[in-house]
C-alpha cells in the first residue's frame, strides 16, 4: 500500500513540473515576437511623436495603418488620417527610416525593434 501511494505522489509531483514548465515557455513567447518602434508622422498642425508596438515581419506600411487611417496607391501613401496629398501643388507624403530617406515603398520596407520612422509632406517643384 505504501509503494501505491509514493507512486501516486510522484505521478502527481511530476504532472504539476511539467504542467508548470509548459506555461512558462507559452507566457513568454508572444513578448518575443512583439517590438516597439518611434512613429512620427508630421501635418501641418503638429506632429505626433509615439512609440507602437508591431509583429515580427511587419512592413513600414503595416505599423502605420495599425495606427493611422491611411490611403495608398500603388504602393505609395495618398493620405494619412485625412490629410492627402497635393498633386497641383506638389505635396506628396515622405518617410525617412533613422533619419533616412526611405528608397522603397512603405509595404517594401520590414521595420526592425528600435526604428525611428517618420512621416512628413514634402513639396517638390517642376524643374527640380
Amino acid at each position: 500500500m505504501k509503494k501505491i501511494i509514493k507512486l501516486l505522489c510522484l505521478t502527481f509531483s511530476l504532472l504539476c513540473l511539467a504542467a508548470c514548465q509548459h506555461n512558462t515557455s507559452a507566457q513568454k513567447s508572444p513578448s518575443s515576437k512583439q517590438a516597439t518602434v518611434r512613429l512620427i508622422v508630421k501635418t501641418g498642425h503638429g506632429k505626433t511623436d509615439e512609440k507602437v508596438t508591431f509583429k515580427e515581419g511587419d512592413t513600414v506600411m503595416d505599423v502605420l495603418k495599425s495606427n493611422y487611417k491611411v490611403k495608398e496607391k500603388n504602393g505609395f501613401i495618398t493620405s494619412i488620417d485625412g490629410l492627402s496629398q497635393d498633386e497641383k501643388a506638389g505635396k506628396y507624403w515622405m518617410y525617412n527610416v533613422n533619419d533616412k530617406l526611405a528608397p522603397k515603398t512603405a509595404e517594401k520596407i520590414k521595420v526592425k525593434k528600435g526604428d525611428k520612422i517618420e512621416f512628413y509632406q514634402e513639396t517638390y517643384k517642376k524643374g527640380r
